[in-house]
């Protein structure tokens, strides 16, 4: 009898953490003023003869032909059927100069899909053509990867910032909330509701693990905090779509960020969306794919 009670525990977990592993526009979240600000933004789409393409996913742009995602987004995908549209333009104006077909999905061997630890993968896109050229140029201004990890042997509450060089520098517990953080996804305002045409972003900023367990609790949050797994919270959240999207970091200004975004400074790509507890609740953190963990293994792959 224990035995059997046990067994139905386990899997009401399992239910539970599916249903909420997949972050189903950014709620409260506003249209970008500038059409480049996340030009590296990527609106991941499948391909069926019966609607042709529909939008399921977000991704961000890295550069030399490749995008990093949520593995859950596109686990259950053939090689053949995923469409990317890259530029974090209207979906309404898209264009085949912006939409390249998937050729190559690498799932990291870790990945595991009852806690989705490892929840990344990179897409290959088409043959090389020159338009890459242009858009990695674009990229290359705005975008970077971080070589450190939030989690692991770093303090989860401390970013590693950007300096003035733009080379990363550990920051102290004084200079934690320096960087502004920001999401972005083509996602829908609730749960069961349309995908957003336009890219829509908002702030977020990266929580502790031992914050993030108090408020989600130990089922819902990451295992450990250098599970390569790390929670943000704030007023924008993630919703249905909008997995595989970005959080991205840049020096904070002392102006408030409405007024900030239009400056000419480069990201950092901290963060894939990846589960929460519910669909666009703001104030409740959700959780992310640290992008540093993993740096070496990105690094490995478009290197080789």
């Amino acid at each position: 009898m224990i035995t059997s009670m046990l067994l139905q525990s386990v899997v009401f977990l399992v239910i539970l953490r599916v249903r909420i592993s997949i972050c189903w526009p950014i709620v409260n979240g506003i249209v970008p003023r500038a059409t480049d600000q996340f030009k590296f933004a990527v609106s991941l789409q499948h391909a069926n003869q019966a609607s042709g393409l529909s939008h399921f996913c977000g991704g961000t742009y890295i550069g030399n032909g490749w995008i990093v995602t949520a593995n859950h987004c596109v686990v259950g995908f053939e090689i053949g059927t995923i469409y990317a549209f890259v530029g974090g333009l209207s979906l309404n104006k898209s264009s085949h100069n912006h939409l390249y077909l998937v050729e190559e999905k690498i799932s990291h061997p870790d990945y595991n899909r009852i806690s989705l630890a490892g929840d990344i993968a990179l897409l290959r896109l088409e043959s090389w053509n020159d338009s890459f050229h242009v858009l990695d140029d674009t990229i290359e201004e705005t975008l970077s990867l971080p070589s450190k990890a939030l989690t692991g042997e770093y303090n989860s509450h401390v970013l590693n910032l950007i300096g003035d060089s733009g080379q990363e520098k550990e920051a102290t517990e004084d200079e934690f909330g320096s960087e502004e953080c920001l999401i972005y996804g083509y996602g829908s305002a609730t749960f069961y509701g349309a995908g957003s045409d336009d890219l829509q972003f908002g702030p977020v900023q990266p929580l502790g693990h031992k914050d993030c367990t108090d408020m989600l609790g130990p089922v819902v949050a990451p295992s450990r905090a250098d599970s390569g797994m790390f929670c943000a919270i704030g007023y924008a959240d993630a919703c249905r779509g909008d997995s595989g999207g970005g959080l991205v970091c840049r020096p904070r200004l002392s102006t408030p960020w409405e007024m900030s975004l239009e400056r000419n400074s480069s990201y950092i790509l901290r963060g894939i969306i990846s589960y929460g507890a519910g669909c666009g609740v703001p104030a409740s953190p959700e959780v992310y794919t640290d992008v540093g963990f993993y740096w070496n293994w990105i690094n490995e792959i478009i290197s080789g």
